[in-house]
């Protein structure tokens, strides 16, 4: 069995003890990240500096520019870790330390994306948006991730990938500052507040048999009772068919098993 370890190019550039000791841990491959989300990271050992705040979504490489030249979607760059490459001389520095490196790419999950491209955004039942969750059915998002993940994943010295959030996130995954925990909403809830309602997915519930408005506003109703405090939807599956009718929620777990299978294959 191959141990591996989880990292980020901040854990390693300005700390040149950060290889060797990682490997005198008995690991013997790292998963770097190469694409990644917003975040506040501690460094406990590095010899300069405690905390990361990774600012919003970036590449920790030098993207090429004549692959995003002239398009809407592109990828951010960053600006918390010195160099230009900094996954670069990072994997190079795991290298040298008899560590193999693979590839961690975040993909469909961007808030600074949906700030500054609300329309790509996945939008519920409600109309609301959600800015740190890229809608995979539309055709731009999908064509700016597939190109994310084959830039991505194959950086030099890269032996391997793991690619990350091949999907639409819902109302689940956290955002900045999160405030929402007054309201206990149950695996059923979570399921009816994720599902999007944007053109292209009330196209594609259309295509699968579905009347997006009827499915919206039956979105709705099934939740009334989680927002008067008489019910949170604890029950699984089981009781996303009971809220929404079994019919209706098979229907959009297929639909949305279909888009997410093709993303992954493409």
């Amino acid at each position: 069995m191959r141990a591996s370890a989880f990292l980020y190019p901040w854990d390693v550039v300005g700390d040149p003890d950060a290889a060797a000791r990682l490997a005198d841990t008995g690991v013997q491959q790292v998963t770097l990240a190469s694409a990644y989300h917003s975040t506040r990271a501690l460094t406990p050992r590095h010899p300069g500096r405690r905390i990361v705040t990774a600012e919003h979504a970036a590449v920790l490489y030098p993207p090429d520019a004549t692959r995003w030249a002239g398009r809407g979607l592109r990828p951010f760059t960053q600006s918390w870790v010195a160099g230009e490459d900094p996954y670069g001389e990072a994997a190079e520095a795991l290298a040298g330390a008899g560590l193999q490196v693979h590839s961690w790419v975040v993909l469909a999950h961007n808030s600074r994306m949906g700030a500054e491209h609300p329309e790509t955004s996945v939008v519920n039942a409600y109309g609301d948006r959600y800015p740190w969750a890229p809608c995979i059915a539309r055709p731009a998002v999908r064509a700016y991730l597939v190109d994310l993940a084959a830039e991505a994943a194959v950086r030099p010295g890269t032996h391997g990938t793991e690619l990350e959030s091949c999907g639409w996130y819902g109302f689940a995954h956290l955002h900045a500052h999160d405030k929402t925990s007054g309201v206990a909403l149950g695996d059923a809830a979570q399921y009816l507040m994720s599902l999007c309602f944007c053109a292209d997915c009330r196209a594609g519930y259309g295509s699968a048999g579905l009347d997006a408005e009827e499915l919206r506003a039956a979105v709705c109703r099934a939740l009334e009772p989680v927002w008067s405090g008489s019910g949170s939807g604890e029950q699984g599956w089981a009781g996303v068919e009971e809220l929404l009718g079994a019919g209706l929620a098979g229907a959009t777990l297929r639909w949305r098993r279909q888009v997410a299978g093709s993303l992954q294959e493409a």
